[in-house]
């Protein structure tokens, strides 16, 4: 079934949370955060709904008097958070149901809602062996062109390990960069050690099926991968499920032992976990975001 992107209500309750980066990135456009470099503007820049801890003294009371809503000010002292969408093309992805791929887009839209809504730059990036370059996408209006984009793509590519190799070395700024990929490539721990080196804050993303976790498989099978097209026929015995549950978890381990390496926040998707339970239940609760 085709991607329908995510439901307002699920949006309406995100209004209120925002990325909380641990440090200062210095951006080329100011936004909503403050700025590490030194000097204050006073100048107006833009709009942006009151959630509750604001500082009321930037609160538009003629707004609210006319509408009835609460908007704050935002000035051109504060600095925008580059926040980097990195959406896992690999053909892998396409597996489970809704397909790992599926939950991947319903989790970028929602988290790029968050950094639009609450004044970052938000850049799409999609980990394909032609790999495009990014623009930011920036403001609420953007949602749709965000949306727009995550349908536009497909599960079709591999070597999902070069792909971030390369937008590792890309001229981007650093930020917050949420990497949304099942991780099933070998090679990925040493691409995630680049990428650490430089200077972004990575939140690790691992969405991986039920089916992959605990398959429930016996008698003679054929695999077949779905990057590479090679078929390898086995007999699912008692055995040869416990060996391919080792070496999943060995790889498993690999992948966190890297984000620790990089200070990278890991955390564990299931396929079938509404984007919203993520959020509030995982990325919440480990200060990726707050509200």
């Amino acid at each position: 079934m085709a991607w329908n992107g995510v439901a307002l209500e699920v949006l309406t309750k995100l209004e209120r949370y925002r990325f909380e980066p641990r440090k200062m990135h210095a951006a080329s456009i100011r936004g909503e955060r403050l700025s590490p470099r030194k000097g204050v503007s006073i100048e107006f820049a833009d709009y942006r709904h009151y959630t509750p801890g604001d500082d009321l003294r930037h609160l538009d009371w003629n707004i609210l008097a006319r509408l009835d809503r609460a908007y704050l000010r935002t000035y051109q002292d504060e600095q925008e958070l580059p926040v980097h969408l990195l959406l896992d093309c690999s053909a892998s992805m396409a597996f489970g149901a809704p397909t790992k791929f599926d939950a991947a887009r319903a989790l970028a839209a929602c988290l790029g809602y968050i950094g639009l809504v609450g004044g970052d730059a938000v850049y799409p990036t999609a980990l394909h062996p032609q790999l495009a370059e990014t623009r930011p996408l920036r403001g609420r209006v953007a949602f749709v062109r965000l949306v727009e984009w995550l349908r536009a793509r497909q599960p079709d590519g591999n070597n999902l390990a070069a792909s971030l190799h390369r937008f590792a070395h890309a001229n981007l700024p650093s930020g917050c960069v949420v990497l949304l990929t099942d991780g099933l490539d070998e090679r990925l721990p040493d691409a995630l050690r680049t990428l650490g080196s430089r200077r972004h804050e990575v939140v690790f993303l691992h969405i991986l099926s039920e089916v992959e976790l605990s398959p429930d498989l016996e008698g003679d099978l054929k695999l077949i991968d779905a990057e590479t097209g090679e078929a390898l026929d086995i007999t699912a015995t008692g055995s040869v499920l416990q060996e391919y549950q080792r070496r999943l978890q060995a790889h498993i381990d690999a992948l966190q032992s890297a984000c620790r390496r990089i200070g990278a926040t890991y955390v564990r998707v299931l396929n079938t976990q509404p984007p919203q339970e993520v959020i509030l239940r995982q990325l919440y609760p480990s200060g990726v975001v707050s509200g």
